[in-house]
C-alpha cells in the first residue's frame, strides 16, 4: 500500500483557509490562474469501462480549496476525488483535468481534508502532535453472484475497501478495524477506560467522526508504532 509522510498542517488551518476562501468571491479566470492550472494539472484521458458503480468520492464535484506548493496561493474551484486514478479532478475551460499530487499540499472540501504524501492522497481523520489517523480510500472490483445459463453475466462492480493507518513521524501502521484491535492500540492500563468510553459514546468504528472522537480523547495513551 501507499507510503505516507506526515505534512504538518492542522485541521484548524484547513478550516480557516476553507472558510475565508469560501466567503469571498472567486474571480481568478485570468492568465495567472490559467498558468497555475497548467502547471499543476494534466489532461484526463477518458477510458471506457465495463465496471458498474462510481469511481468518485463524491456523487458530483464539490467546492474545494486547493493548497498548492511552489509558492502558489490557495485556489478555490469545484473538484472531485477519482479513487481509481488517485487524482483530484477539476474542470477548466470545459476540460476535465487531473491535479498532479506532487504539486499539492492538501485539498479541503467542506466535509473532508485530503492530504498528499509521496504522490498519493489520503483522507485525514484526525491529527495531533503525537500521531495522525489517515484513511486510504480504496475501491476494489467484485463479481456479483448470478446463475449461469439463466441470466446474462453481470458487469463487475466497485466496492469500497478502505484501509486506515496510524502515522507517527516517519512510520505508519495499518490498523485492523475491530473493537478488540483498536483497544490494543492504547496503553494496557487504559484498556478498561477505552472500552467504557466506546460503550458509553456508542462508538462505531466504521465512522470517521466516531474514530476521531475516540482517538482525540485518548491521544496521549496511544502506543508507539514499532
Amino acid at each position: 500500500m501507499k507510503n505516507i509522510l506526515l505534512i504538518n498542517l492542522s485541521l484548524f488551518l484547513s478550516f480557516t483557509i476553507f472558510s475565508q476562501t469560501f466567503n469571498t468571491t472567486f474571480n481568478n479566470q485570468n492568465s495567472q490562474f490559467q498558468k497555475i492550472i497548467k502547471d499543476v494539472t494534466y489532461f484526463k484521458v477518458d477510458q471506457s469501462t465495463e465496471i458498474d458503480g462510481s469511481r468518485y468520492y463524491y456523487k458530483k464535484p464539490q467546492e474545494a480549496v486547493i493548497n498548492l506548493i511552489d509558492g502558489y496561493q490557495p485556489i478555490r474551484m469545484k473538484a472531485n476525488y477519482n479513487i481509481i486514478d488517485e487524482t483530484i479532478e477539476v474542470e477548466s475551460d470545459k476540460k476535465i483535468l487531473n491535479i498532479k499530487p506532487g504539486k499539492v499540499n492538501f485539498i479541503a472540501f467542506k466535509d473532508a481534508n485530503f492530504i498528499v504524501f509521496q504522490g498519493n492522497f489520503y483522507k485525514e481523520i484526525t491529527k495531533n502532535s503525537n500521531f495522525s489517523l489517515i484513511r486510504a480510500v480504496i475501491l476494489k472490483t467484485i463479481e456479483p453472484e448470478y446463475k449461469v445459463g439463466i441470466v446474462e453475466k453481470p458487469n463487475l462492480r466497485f466496492k469500497r475497501d478502505d484501509e486506515i493507518y496510524i502515522q507517527q513521524g516517519e512510520k505508519k501502521r495499518m490498523i485492523k478495524i475491530s473493537k478488540k484491535s483498536i483497544i490494543l492500540l492504547f496503553d494496557n492500563s487504559k484498556a478498561s477506560h477505552v472500552k467504557k468510553f466506546m460503550k458509553s459514546n456508542k462508538i462505531s468504528i466504521r465512522k470517521d467522526a466516531d474514530l476521531k472522537l475516540l482517538f482525540d480523547n485518548f491521544k496521549n495513551d496511544l502506543k508507539d508504532i514499532r
